[in-house]
């Protein structure tokens, strides 16, 4: 019995990793383990003198859970009344049997198979499998493993999502919650997030952890990008800003920058900070939804976030040269910068700080036609509304 001590030891220290919040999960695996015992104890045959552990591996690493699953199995065998073998160390050569397998993920449901090999022909002399419900503490002794290679990730519960079927997130009053965990568990995995927010206001959306994320921001119903991020939040985590409003559907999707895996948390939450909701001339950015703008008008604007744009058109009647203006309606420290298009979206002249401060300024010979222009800003965090000025000089 003293060479089986290193079990009860793995398993104890285990119990004290995982906590009281795992108990669920081990009574299970306890269980199935058990089942495990008796069904082997009935296919092995009565000559056979001598039985050696093998290793569970998922994919091409041994995760705690295999090793886990292994140490119990052992424990259950030495125990098992009637027994008519011996159990010899891992390793051993002189074994006439071997029990072994592998763990697979079935998506929301983990299997472990477990296979009874007679060493002489190596011919399997009995397949089980057990099927495990996916919880937080399952994948969290899934993620480890006993290989030099990156171990496989497990496939969180709520895949799978997608455009179709995004996971519906909460948005919090403010930034002090909890994350939700997910995974990436391939290079190309994709994570979908639906957000409604009940009020217009600021939201940040963003990631946790040590994987690489990369987060885009979509309104749901057209899928047109409004914003993208990479390493906005700390360390390689994303990061976006945006002003929603208030019954409209977005859509955050979560991806791994260049292919990387692994788990991660998402939160997303209203900003404390006070912004002004997006302007009445939105959706406007892009060519094809310019709104017209009136040669002698100005009109106020806002920047959702600093990667919003916001395009207009106008009519010119009489040849001549025309002033276009861009900058903050309380100061002259919002960055913009300006485009000027022909109709077939020809760039016919741009400025970024032309004016006071970092305000635009373009002056410009035109020709009889229409016109198109665009207006971005160079702030992470934009302040403050803008006001745009067609005129004639």
């Amino acid at each position: 019995m003293k060479r089986f001590l290193p079990v009860f030891v793995f398993f104890f220290a285990l119990s004290a990793l995982y906590g009281q919040d795992s108990t669920d999960t081990l009574v299970r695996l306890d269980s199935e383990v058990k089942k495990l015992a008796v069904q082997l104890q009935k296919a092995i045959p009565v000559q056979a003198r001598n039985l050696v552990p093998g290793q569970w591996s998922y994919g091409e690493a041994v995760p705690e859970l295999g090793s886990f699953w292994a140490a119990q199995l052992i424990e259950e065998l030495v125990n098992i009344p009637g027994r008519t073998f011996a159990l010899l160390p891992a390793g051993a050569n002189d074994a006439e049997w071997t029990v072994s397998g592998e763990i697979i993920d079935t998506g929301g449901a983990i299997r472990v198979y477990t296979r009874l090999l007679r060493n002489s022909d190596y011919s399997i002399q009995g397949s089980f499998h057990a099927d495990l419900p996916l919880d937080e503490k399952l994948a969290e002794m899934l993620a480890g493993g006993e290989n030099d290679r990156p171990p496989p990730v497990v496939r969180d519960r709520y895949e799978n999502d997608g455009w179709e079927n995004p996971l519906a997130v909460e948005i919090a009053p403010d930034e002090g919650i909890s994350v939700l965990n997910r995974t990436l568990h391939t290079s190309n995995d994709e994570d979908f997030f639906v957000l409604v927010p009940e009020k217009d206001g600021f939201l940040i959306a963003e990631t946790t952890g040590d994987t690489d994320t990369y987060m885009e921001f979509f309104r749901a119903d057209s899928r047109e990008k409004l914003a993208s991020n990479d390493d906005g939040s700390s360390g390689t985590n994303a990061r976006i800003r945006y002003n929603v409003r208030a019954g409209s559907r977005y859509i955050v999707k979560v991806s791994g920058y260049e292919g990387d895996r692994g788990s991660y948390g998402f939160r997303v939450s209203f900003s404390g900070e006070t912004h002004t909701a997006p302007d009445e001339y939105e959706d406007d950015n892009d060519f094809s939804s310019a709104r017209d703008i009136a040669v002698g008008s100005s009109r106020q604007h806002t920047f959702t976030n600093g990667d919003d744009t916001d395009w207009l058109k106008f009519q010119i009647d009489q040849p001549g040269r025309y002033v276009i203006r861009a900058g903050g309606v309380s100061s002259n420290e919002l960055d913009t910068i300006i485009e000027l298009y022909d109709s077939h979206r020809n760039l016919i002249d741009e400025d970024d700080d032309g004016s006071e401060g970092y305000s635009s300024r373009l002056s410009v010979e035109l020709q009889s036609g229409t016109y198109y222009l665009q207006v971005k800003c160079l702030d992470d965090e934009p302040s403050q509304p803008y006001t745009v000025r067609v005129s004639a000089e």
